[in-house]
């Protein structure tokens, strides 16, 4: 993965820290960079906060926040990038949060509907994307398109 390593390049030469917090893809971006010999130099950790409990419970995400925008929601991935930066005290965090498939886990957002945030020198920018492929792919896609956005801003 050619994104990837400029990515791991780029975080290394600016000295840069780097923590995740993923729902939807399960800890897949996690392991991704864990791939790569090194990580440690600037990975700090990743949280999978797969259920609405863990959202609350370890990221600090409030239920009203939650219960008003819905767990699959540009608000709740930017809560998510805040929470996961506050744990590890790092330069650079990552959200995601969405319903890859096959079917409406939350009941409210659409199959493939994806939020991605990301939280670096005190700017948090997000995105939505709508992936219309299988679990896999919806996943895969995500995964990607946080490296490449990743890589866009550094």
């Amino acid at each position: 993965m050619i994104k990837l390593i400029s990515l791991i390049n780029k975080i290394k030469d600016q000295k840069l820290t780097l923590s995740v917090a993923e729902s939807c893809t399960g800890g897949k971006i996690a392991s991704s960079i864990v791939s790569y010999e090194g990580a440690s130099e600037f990975f700090l950790g990743g949280i999978v906060s797969y259920s609405v409990d863990s959202k609350i419970r370890i990221l600090n995400i409030d239920n009203q926040q939650i219960e008003k925008y819905g767990v699959v929601s540009a608000e709740i991935a930017k809560e998510m990038s805040i929470g996961v930066k506050n744990k590890f005290e790092s330069d650079i965090s990552v959200a995601v949060t969405g319903n890859v498939g096959s079917k409406s886990g939350d009941g409210k957002s659409a199959v493939g509907k994806v939020f991605i945030a990301i939280n670096f020198n005190d700017k948090i920018d997000t995105w939505d994307f709508n992936f219309n492929s299988d679990r896999k792919t919806n996943i895969e896609s995500a995964v990607s398109n946080v490296f490449s956005l990743l890589n866009n801003i550094l």
